[in-house]
């Protein structure tokens, strides 16, 4: 495989706000731009978040300035004492800042156009202020400007808090960014992409690559490697996202694809769908191409499987009928579930979900008919039946097959349980109709 040695620009974030701090707000500014940085080549380095505080601001300058080659700063551009990030900057580069006419004029028609009254308050001017040397980001949506600068061996590039200013004004800047790699021969491509897998752990699937790997004499693709794995897990979910780096979009992306065929070699069953491919989004292009009806009778997921399939576009295609059966009464009325199993077995057990889809199959007229009845909690456990007890009930083909989902009865909340419930049967149905 070949690997590309490339000196791509290597930026660090900086989230500047006592509120980011504090927890108040949460910083996905961060996220935003070191996905889109990835787009253009710039590998993202460090996320830093930091106070209103001066020196702690310096501090993580500096820091910045000795491992990144650019800094990009968000918040702290408000009109506020406490908006100080372009004064910090201007202090740790040691260069003036100073209003600007220009600058001062667009503020004050916006604050018209905005609807102010009378004068604009004297503090709003500070927003008016260019670093020496600096060219202009401007916000196309709010009062606060950016600044896109060189400074030493460093590229600095400041926005203010808000997403959607920053977003607006990084669409803006990027281009100037990518003439900024071409400059400093810095150009590289770094594209990505991410395998969803399920029915495995985070760990089982890290070791099995890993041991994979080691036996045939290739580097471990979770540290220094091109491409590049990165493990993530969510609830009933694992992500692989693959990062590779090339001179061209179409070298990174050969890199991608080539292991890509690996990883499916490895994980021939677990692999279900790429990107923001969801299970149930899976499970309903399946449906589609295959021209087959589903229906659901959900007694603990209260229709959480109904829901996440009908949320889809389209879903009129698949859909037939789907009940929510939470009671007894509901069951016996609705599905035909004998009183006797209920009293004998209980609303939680393998019998009562065969007669709930057996019951629902003679009424909906679906291709395939699917039952979930269990214990989602925090109530109603026993210890035989503890808090996670699932039954699903699918019948398809003619064929009733009723099973006890496991990995679920363990210390979830409720509604993990239910979401969890929901993947698990997705993805059983997914691999039934294959």
């Amino acid at each position: 495989m070949t690997t590309y040695n490339i000196r791509e620009m290597r930026a660090e974030i900086i989230g500047i706000g006592t509120e980011l701090i504090i927890g108040h707000t949460i910083n996905s500014n961060a996220t935003y731009i070191s996905e889109k940085l990835g787009e253009l080549g710039i590998s993202t380095l460090f996320h830093t978040t930091v106070g209103d505080n001066p020196e702690r601001i310096k501090a993580c300058l500096k820091n910045a300035s000795e491992r990144a080659d650019l800094i990009i700063t968000t918040g702290g551009l408000g009109p506020t004492d406490d908006d100080i990030s372009h004064d910090m900057i201007a202090q740790f580069c040691k260069l003036e800042i100073t209003e600007d006419a220009e600058q001062r004029k667009i503020l004050e028609d916006k604050y018209e156009a905005y609807g102010g009254k009378g004068r604009m308050p004297h503090i709003n001017y500070k927003q008016a202020r260019m670093i020496t040397g600096a060219e202009v980001v401007p916000n196309p949506i709010g009062t606060a400007i950016g600044m896109l600068f060189e400074h030493k061996n460093n590229l600095f590039l400041t926005f203010p808090g808000v997403p959607c200013e920053m977003e607006a004004m990084l669409d803006y800047v990027s281009p100037k960014l990518i003439e900024k790699l071409r400059q400093r021969g810095q150009t590289a491509v770094i594209a990505s992409k991410k395998l969803r897998l399920t029915n495995i752990t985070e760990s089982r699937m890290v070791q099995t690559i890993t041991d994979h790997f080691e036996a045939q004499g290739k580097s471990n693709p979770f540290l220094e490697a091109n491409p590049s794995l990165a493990p993530y897990a969510t609830l009933g979910e694992c992500y692989l996202r693959i990062t590779a780096k090339a001179e061209t979009e179409e070298a990174a992306y050969k890199l991608i694809q080539d292991f890509d065929n690996d990883l499916h070699q490895i994980f021939p069953d677990q692999i279900f769908g790429y990107d923001d491919e969801s299970l149930q989004a899976v499970l309903a292009e399946k449906l589609k191409s295959k021209q087959l009806a589903i229906s659901f009778a959900e007694s603990c997921t209260g229709g959480l499987a109904s829901k996440l399939m009908t949320d889809i576009a389209g879903s009129s295609e698949y859909t037939k009928l789907n009940l929510v059966t939470y009671s007894n009464e509901a069951k016996e009325k609705l599905l035909g579930v004998k009183a006797s199993t209920l009293e004998l077995h209980g609303a939680v057990s393998a019998e009562t979900a065969e007669e709930m889809v057996e019951g629902l199959a003679k009424i909906s007229d679906s291709d395939i008919n699917v039952s979930i009845t269990g214990v989602a909690g925090p109530g109603g456990a026993s210890n035989e039946k503890p808090i996670g007890t699932i039954y699903v009930g699918i019948k398809y083909q003619g064929e009733t097959v009723v099973e006890k989902l496991g990995w679920i009865a363990r210390r979830l909340s409720r509604e993990q349980v239910r979401e969890l419930a929901c993947k698990k049967v997705f993805w059983k149905l997914i691999k039934m109709i294959d």
